[in-house]
């Protein structure tokens, strides 16, 4: 069953804590928390976030680091002593993610332009992978524009070599951002698709909240469907991108029409 939900990070750059319970008070029960420095990696900081997390009768599915854009540098640079240090650091975001509950850790990865072979990459996106599955967490790459991930041919290279350590996060409008269709990225994704950052966009702008823009979400739900996606779909803007908070309520309604249609 696709869940409907929302990510903290639509509220940036107001306090993680305050957007989460934004969330909570919209009735949003099934979230992603985006962590945006590092002391909201102590240990209770985040076991109050899931206290109120868990008063609420709601849950959070992913857990989203604040250093996805230093990545390249911290994890995919030939520096390999760089690498060791940035899996310690990584241990944290997925210990962080255990005691959320979170299933998955969402990740960026390697620059498109990486002084890295493909193949190493990959390699290094398993080690993390590995480490992650000893906390019980999932790493999931993300397409994201001008990263590695834009490219869907690097996107089957992970699926084939991977082959069931291989998870992704779909999101629509970096599909857009990166010029391809949700069609080409969901099949360079195959059935490894776990989690889903939705958004609407429409000839003039390319991120709005979904409902008011062209996106076709019955043929995205029909998509997911015949490849047993069970998790959820995940409303990601940027704050700049709606007007008011119920904005994301009427998202999640719009949503949730679809999926009843579709079921």
């Amino acid at each position: 069953m696709i869940e409907i939900g929302a990510s903290t990070a639509n509220f940036y750059p107001d306090l993680t804590e305050n957007a989460l319970d934004t969330l909570l008070d919209l009735g949003f029960r099934t979230l992603e928390v985006f962590i945006n420095t590092e002391s909201e990696l102590e240990p209770h900081y985040i076991q109050h976030m899931r206290e109120r997390t868990d008063a609420a009768g709601a849950r959070i599915l992913s857990l989203h680091p604040y250093i996805s854009g230093n990545e390249p540098f911290l994890l995919y640079s030939a520096y390999k002593r760089r690498f060791e240090d940035g899996k310690k650091l990584y241990a944290r975001f997925f210990e962080t993610a255990a005691i959320l509950g979170a299933q998955y850790v969402v990740m960026h990865g390697d620059r498109l332009e990486s002084v890295l072979p493909q193949e190493e990459a990959i390699d290094r996106f398993e080690e993390l992978y590995d480490l992650g599955r000893t906390y019980g967490v999932i790493l999931a790459q993300e397409n994201v524009v001008r990263f590695r991930s834009s490219d869907n041919a690097y996107l089957r290279a992970m699926r084939d070599r991977l082959r069931e350590k291989a998870h992704f996060v779909l999101d629509l409008k970096q599909a857009l951002r990166s010029g391809h269709t949700l069609d080409a990225v969901m099949e360079a994704m195959g059935k490894h698709i776990v989690h889903v950052h939705v958004s609407d966009h429409n000839a003039a702008q390319d991120c709005l909240p979904p409902g008011l823009g062209d996106t076709d979400f019955g043929h995205l739900i029909d998509t997911l469907n015949t490849r047993q996606y069970n998790g959820a779909l995940i409303v990601e803007l940027y704050r700049q991108n709606f007007e008011k908070p119920q904005d994301l309520v009427e998202s999640r309604r719009f949503l949730e029409k679809i999926k009843r249609r579709r079921m």
